[in-house]
């Protein structure tokens, strides 16, 4: 990996993102593990409730003295036990989900991006649907494997209970991991560090050095206006989107591409060109970007495009090679699918929602070709994407059909 210098210290290479019903104590695991709140918007913060995605970034270490679990500790570069010098072990980002039914969507569009996924249930967890509905996304994302449960609130309820729940969740998920927890108090912390570090290969690894080595591919999650108002207009900076970097990397200096772009009223697009003059991840400044992680990207553009996450629903593509000769524009194209999630509960001229790379649209269903599992599909707005992309068909929040891009009409 010495051709790119990448380091765990100097940014987060792998993802990693709750999911669960609302008040099952996703932010407040978040925060008994960084002591970071992720809700950081006004609304959020009135109603004490998860509504964007949120994200921040850990580190997990392990004393190479001390005894599991107590050998595992976050952000501690210096065992609290022994004094001894940690080594790191990983690097991440955390996505914290919203768990309202009515934001499920969101949701979706933080988890489709995660190397390891937290499902966190509550002590009355064979109630939860809304926890069952993110275990079918899960599923259908092929991320079982990849997935820790968290019974968290232990607190709140008996020994015995308990014991039951955990039968219960055994049945219901069929779990690789299930991780007893009170996240408001930390008690059990140590075990889901350890869980976390077990279950996430050296992220430094010849699959990563592959994407690297791929054209650039970034989605805009976030887009932000970051300067105060009454900002001296000489003192003004540029916009910045929140990205997560599919494929390729980022450098300061690079031409990049924005598409589909700025969508007009009347329903056409404009894609931005523009400059990178700066990368952040938390508070760390960066010369360059990998794979892995949210990505503060500072762009040469008007800050009052970026104003409002009004850049989501975008990817970033390198324009120095000219035109990229695999993701284009489009509003028609076809899917083939591999699965349903129990009953396909769409229909042809149906309008639904979709999801590819983070993009969310309004579509209809043109055909559904059940001898050859392929579903034509037409975007109200215009998407950005190539040939193999995933996607994600979804009805009132709940996911439906999950297929593949094999065709698109420009």
């Amino acid at each position: 990996m010495e051709e790119f210098n990448i380091s765990q210290e100097k940014q987060p290479l792998v993802i990693l993102s709750t999911l669960g019903n609302v008040s099952n104590g996703k932010s407040s695991l978040i925060r008994s593990l960084t002591g970071k709140n992720t809700m950081t918007h006004s609304k959020e913060l009135k109603r004490n409730m998860t509504i964007n995605l949120g994200y921040t970034n850990v580190k997990f270490y392990k004393c190479n003295s001390c005894k599991s679990p107590y050998c595992y500790q976050v952000n501690k570069e210096t065992c609290n036990k022994c004094k001894r010098k940690n080594e790191l072990k990983l690097h991440a980002a955390i996505v914290d989900c919203p768990g309202h039914s009515n934001l499920k969507e969101t949701a979706l569009s933080g988890s489709t991006n995660m190397d390891l996924c937290l499902l966190v249930l509550a002590a009355d967890c064979d109630k939860d649907l809304i926890s069952n509905d993110h275990y079918k996304t899960i599923k259908i994302l092929k991320k079982e494997e990849s997935t820790i449960i968290i019974h968290n609130k232990l607190d709140l309820i008996s020994k015995d209970k308990a014991i039951e729940n955990y039968e219960k969740i055994k049945e219901l998920y069929n779990p690789r991991y299930i991780v007893p927890l009170c996240a408001q108090f930390g008690f059990g912390l140590e075990y889901l560090i350890k869980y976390i570090i077990e279950s996430v290969p050296n992220p430094i690894n010849d699959n990563l050095l592959n994407k690297i080595r791929m054209n650039l591919k970034a989605s805009v999650i976030r887009s932000f206006d970051v300067n105060k108002p009454g900002t001296d207009i000489t003192k003004v900076t540029g916009g910045v989107v929140g990205t997560v970097i599919k494929n390729g990397y980022l450098k300061i200096g690079d031409k990049i591409k924005i598409i589909p772009g700025l969508i007009l009223s009347n329903g056409t697009n404009n894609p931005i060109t523009a400059y990178v003059t700066s990368l952040k991840t938390d508070s760390t400044n960066l010369d360059i970007a990998y794979p892995g992680g949210l990505i503060g990207v500072g762009l040469s553009i008007d800050p009052s495009l970026t104003k409002e996450d009004r850049l989501c629903n975008n990817i970033i593509v390198k324009e120095e090679s000219g035109v990229d000769e695999k993701n284009k524009i489009f509003k028609t194209f076809t899917i083939s699918y591999e699965e349903y999630v129990d009953k396909i509960d769409i229909k042809k001229k149906e309008i639904c929602n979709i999801m590819i790379n983070s993009i969310k649209r309004k579509a209809k269903i043109n055909l559904i070709d059940k001898i050859n599992k392929t579903i034509n599909i037409l975007t109200q707005l215009p998407i950005a994407g190539e040939i193999g992309d995933s996607l994600i068909i979804t009805k009132l929040g709940n996911v439906e059909v999950y297929g593949k891009i094999i065709s698109y009409e420009e």
